[in-house]
């Protein structure tokens, strides 16, 4: 997931240094942007088909792993846009891809982050204490969901006010518009430090074993 999430931030940064950039004079960071893009989504795809083998080795709720799934089929919406991009056919968006997919997924992601999160409140994970704070070891997976929703808000904000709904030009904000970057940044720069969360709890950063 830290992959996937600092993909993520090159694939917003590359889109707009390519959108700045005067037509044909694309850099190689911005010929990069749907590279970054197929790595960050596949590597969400490999984290969440992960997840769910562990949810169910480690016996989860049904709503914890209806919040994964959703997550699951998220990653595959998302991995339309950079392929079909990487692909150039016009029938399929030339190199913007298909123009639905990102939206499509990232609602799937923030649904899923709001159930899992609901799951959370309603069947308290072991080892966490709702007494203790969101930086008690056992609540970090908590802490972590709730940074993950508050990204997705954002990246739900960022994909919503671009979308082309089919016809380029009719987006609400052009892409390159501050509140569309805002929602970008922040929404990538969430999920990263979400992930990082999430791999302090299980002390991913020492332990490779698990």
């Amino acid at each position: 997931f830290i992959v996937a999430s600092a993909a993520l931030i090159l694939d917003f940064g590359a889109l707009q240094h390519l959108l700045r950039e005067p037509v044909g004079g694309a850099d190689f960071f911005a010929e990069l942007c749907n590279w970054f893009g197929v790595l960050s989504c596949l590597a969400w795809l490999l984290g969440f088909a992960i997840l769910a083998h562990w949810l169910h080795q480690v016996g989860a709720t049904s709503m914890g792993k209806a919040g994964c799934y959703l997550k699951l089929v998220a990653s595959v919406f998302f991995n339309l846009q950079p392929m079909t991009g990487t692909m150039g056919d016009a029938l399929l968006g030339g190199s913007a891809g298909l123009w639905w997919s990102n939206l499509t997924g990232i609602l799937f992601f923030h649904f899923g982050n709001i159930i899992s999160c609901t799951d959370f409140y309603l069947h308290t994970p072991p080892g966490a204490e709702k007494k203790k704070g969101w930086g008690y070891h056992g609540n970090l997976p908590i802490t972590a969901m709730w940074i993950y929703q508050a990204a997705t808000w954002f990246l739900v904000g960022s994909n919503f006010l671009s979308c082309n709904w089919g016809t380029v030009g009719t987006s609400f904000v052009p892409t390159t518009g501050l509140p569309v970057v805002i929602c970008q940044v922040a929404g990538g720069f969430l999920l990263l430090l979400g992930s990082v969360v999430y791999t302090i709890w299980c002390d991913g950063f020492r332990n490779f074993n698990y």
